[in-house]
């Protein structure tokens, strides 16, 4: 399963945020839908904003639905219900040239892209069928597109034992069998009155509307079954087998292996242990095909129960637990009230028989869950409160999680300073070790990229040997890691005591002391229009205080609900406007696209404030050693490929820009002018002109050559030329490098243009005159985009038809080729393998050339080929036939098939 409940749960509550757009529903020709309900369903998919009527108040429900159409309406579904998101602009501009030439129409081309990029639709079918825009859809290459959809979040099944039962089966395309067996198993399919699938009709719109609608109920509510729990038995304290009376009729037995099957307590994310549940508790069993992958206890012993902490137990003597917060890595020591409670792998025991277990687990972690409640006790003449354990949960496990902010990372561990506390924690790597950056599998070098970027946090798996077996880094902040109450109180009295609040006339106190530590809570103010750590409790209070206005908070509390963090304000709307979190990120910037920064190595966008551009801001943007408030300098420079810009920003928890520190580190464009006395050199690139502050001798690559000096550039006989800038620190120029070398002023005849083969030479352009080459010796050869040096292979390359070369070429008096700088376009051929550096293809002619392969390709449409096969050289030797297209610095910008 590729996500469990827990996705369909956040979806949930990311849908009910969902401003909902009003739709007309109910239309003049609703009654021309022939089975029952249908105006109930339309009307509902209309008022989600999922399908839409016509101008003229119809629904037309016996019109046919274009592909088009129907990827549209894949893509509001995924987006409106909150599981997806949207495309982002960025991204889609990538595929906006394909599907121009296609004709597809502009207001599909985003939803187009969405199911391109996340394998929805391949670019053939895109081709095939999309083209044009008009092209009534069948019902099973709309099944694939719901099957492919929905196939991102539930299992597909090879045998499609399910669609197989349709009598027609035989006459559903093979490669749509799986996605018309998924709808089927979730019920968003079915056949006719004779159990026909009719794969070759087209839909109509009445029939997208149900599988509309009950893909909105699947990936909102869920695909469940409820029933009453009638009996438990568990096996080695580890396997567990639930009777379950089902509502609708008849019994299920649901085996459960510990730590494998997630238990959610009513409507929340918060999970309860397997040991916790009762006979008598009312679940909901959620499927994936046949087998329940996991369950809710929707009324019942557990299902508002909440430990008041979680994590591992480190020792027991003298009948007091010690125990390590997994939420704070905090150790602390609680002793067991006499009469607790004490249930290990699902069985009651007594304190001698857990301390027995304790031994006999003593390879594994002992993961639990307390309870405790608090006893006021004189001791030494004084009265103080002692926090006991009245119950105790415990379950053993191979290996635990640890959530935190990364504090520094190697190559081989990392440190973590553990959410909601001040402690910090070091953990080592297995040598078997997995990375990954969100979703996405990766290496420890890239992490390490990624942590030095800027602020960035980690969840660490630790295994029985207390070595990590797994790293996930992320931007974004671990959900395990805290929660928001989202409720907004009003201040009643603070103090280091306690904090009391109001919200609706009733009152809520948070004690501080043992169960809420008050060194383990900061404390906010919104002053000056940003939020201020406030130091500690006194000054909290005094910043409470010293205000005749009404104050009011809102408390942040860890997953074991102690309070971490506590905001104060008097505008309401303090939280509207700023974030209570600031972030730090630097790198190279890939683009900025609507005033949304994106870096090369970064997955979050940021948003470009419009204050930059006011004369009385007091935010700038610095590019170099200027300091400037032109946000559209900026955007020119991060968006011409060109020029190659660093970025450190400062930006809020809402991910909006506060602070740019940016300069350029690399620049190519045609020489305009170098003006030495001013310091100042221009160049032309696609994007227009440009001038740069230089430094007072920039450093010339072929110096040592003395084949030309500063003062040669600076004359005339250097302009148009292409030139490559160096940038110091500062961002200032202080390196020049002319890109076809110091020949370029020696008075030779240059021709370029795209070369084919002539007799031990070249022809440009299709033209029939022809230039012979030099020996290999006496000329000067440069090739952009692979490694080769070799003049043979570079004659191979012209020679090849499936490979587009452009060459430019320098003649000496005789026209014969002295200087070459050949630059590859396009190669097409079968990829035979890959690493890191090149990518490998043999051409139909039987050539085999190798390609630089940069780190990230920024457009790869190969079905089935993944960045990171590249990257990994995992797409070694396995048929891709492939399409490689070349910029015009011979760096590859797609790769497709």
């Amino acid at each position: 399963m590729k996500r469990k409940f827990a996705l369909i749960l956040s979806a949930v509550m990311a849908a009910s945020s969902l401003p909902l757009t009003a739709y007309a529903a109910n239309f003049k020709d609703i009654n021309d839908v022939p089975w029952a309900g249908a105006e109930t369903v339309i009307n509902s998919v209309a008022d989600k904003g999922l399908l839409s009527g016509y101008e003229d108040g119809t629904f037309r429900a016996k019109n046919n639905v274009t592909y088009c159409e129907a990827m549209q309406m894949v893509y509001n579904v995924l987006v409106k219900t909150g599981v997806a998101k949207s495309m982002d602009a960025v991204e889609a501009y990538a595929y906006m040239g394909t599907l121009d030439t296609y004709q597809v129409p502009k207001w599909a081309q985003m939803a187009v892209a969405y199911g391109l990029k996340n394998g929805i639709i391949d670019m053939q079918l895109v081709a095939t069928k999309f083209a044009g825009g008009n092209t009534a859809a069948t019902r099973e290459d709309v099944a694939l597109l719901f099957g492919n959809a929905l196939g991102m979040y539930y299992d597909k099944e090879k045998d499609a034992a399910e669609a197989k039962k349709f009598a027609d089966y035989w006459s559903i395309s093979g490669e749509r069998l799986v996605q018309i067996d998924l709808l089927k198993r979730l019920g968003v399919v079915s056949g006719d009155n004779y159990n026909n699938f009719n794969p070759k009709k087209n839909i109509n719109r009445a029939e997208m509307a149900v599988m509309l609608n009950k893909t909105n109920g699947i990936l909102t509510e869920g695909v469940e079954e409820s029933g009453t729990i009638t009996n438990i038995t568990v096996n080695e304290n580890k396997y567990y087998n639930f009777t379950v009376k089902m509502t609708q009729g008849g019994t299920e037995n649901v085996m459960a292996t510990l730590g494998q099957m997630p238990v959610y307590s009513g409507n929340t994310t918060q999970t309860v242990a397997l040991s916790s549940l009762n006979k008598g508790d009312q679940v909901s069993l959620i499927r994936s095909g046949n087998s329940v992958i996991a369950m809710r206890v929707t009324k019942g012993s557990t299902a508002q129960s909440k430990y008041d902490m979680t994590g591992y137990v480190d020792s027991y003597k003298n009948d007091s637990l010690s125990f390590e917060n997994e939420n704070t890595g905090e150790t602390v020591k609680y002793p067991i009230k006499s009469g607790a409670k004490i249930v290990v792998g699902g069985q009651t025991v007594t304190r001698t028989q857990l301390k027995t277990l304790l031994d006999d687990h003593y390879k594994e972690h002992a993961y639990a869950g307390i309870k405790t409640t608090i006893e006021r006790e004189k001791k030494n003449g004084n009265y103080e409160d002692v926090t006991y354990i009245e119950e105790l949960y415990i379950t053993f496990t191979n290996e635990y999680t640890r959530v935190g902010e990364v504090k520094s990372f190697s190559t081989n561990s990392v440190n973590m300073k553990f959410i909601g506390s001040s402690s910090e924690g070091t953990y080592y790597f297995a040598a078997n070790c997995e990375f990954y950056i969100g979703d996405t599998k990766s290496t420890a070098a890239a992490l390490k990229k990624l942590a030095d970027s800027g602020t960035v946090y980690v969840k660490v798996t630790v295994n029985a040997d207390e070595k990590v077996s797994k790293v996930i880094m992320s931007e974004d902040t671990f959900d395990e890691g805290k929660k928001d109450t989202s409720r907004t109180y009003k201040v009643k009295s603070l103090n280091d005591k306690k904090l009391v609040v109001e919200e609706n006339k009733e009152t809520t106190t948070f004690t501080f002391g043992s169960t809420n530590p008050l060194d383990n809570i900061t404390f906010y103010g919104y002053k000056n229009k940003d939020w201020e750590n406030l130091g500690n409790v006194d000054k909290a209070e005094k910043f409470a205080d010293d205000t005749d206005d009404t104050m009011y908070c809102k408390v942040v509390m860890n997953k074991s609900n102690k309070v971490t963090e506590i905001y104060l304000s008097t505008d309401k709307q303090a939280w509207n406007k700023t974030s209570d979190e600031k972030r730090e990120r630097k790198g190279t910037v890939a683009s900025i696209q609507n005033d949304v920064l994106k870096f090369k190595t970064s997955s979050v966008s940021y948003t470009m404030l419009d204050k930059y551009n006011t004369k009385d801001s007091d935010n700038t943007i610095k590019i170099g050693s200027t300091e400037t408030k032109s946000k559209k300098l900026l955007t020119r420079l991060a968006n011409d490929s060109a020029f190659e810009l660093y970025a450190e920003i400062v930006a809020d928890g809402n991910n909006k820009v506060t602070e740019v520190d940016a300069r350029l580190t690399a620049a190519t464009g045609k020489l305009v002018e170098y003006d030495q006395d001013k310091k100042r050199i221009k160049i032309e690139t696609s994007g227009g002109e440009y001038e740069l502050i230089t430094t007072s001798k920039p450093k010339l690559t072929d110096e040592d050559d003395k084949k030309f000096t500063l003062d040669d550039i600076a004359t005339s006989k250097y302009v148009g030329e292409e030139i490559k800038l160096g940038f110091n620190s500062s961002g200032v120029v202080n390196q020049f490098t002319l890109v076809n070398g110091p020949n370029v002023g020696s008075g030779l005849t240059k021709v370029s243009g795209i070369a084919t083969s002539a007799a031990n030479g070249l022809q440009v352009d299709g033209k029939s005159k022809a230039y012979s080459f030099l020996s290999e010796r006496k000329m000067t050869l440069r090739v952009y985009g692979s490694p080769t040096e070799s003049l043979d292979t570079v004659k191979k390359m012209i020679a090849d038809p499936n490979v587009k070369v452009y060459v430019e070429a320098g003649l000496d008096d005789q026209e014969r080729v002295e200087t070459l700088n050949v630059y590859i376009r396009e190669a097409a051929g079968e990829l035979t393998s890959c690493d890191s550096d090149y990518i490998r293809i043999r051409t139909a002619s039987g050539n085999k050339f190798s390609l630089d392969l940069p780190g990230k390709v920024k457009t790869c449409n190969v079905k089935g080929l993944k960045q990171e096969d590249l990257e990994d050289g995992n797409a070694d030797n396995k048929g891709y036939t492939v399409k490689v297209v070349l910029t015009d610095a011979g760096v590859i910008s797609s790769i497709t098939g």
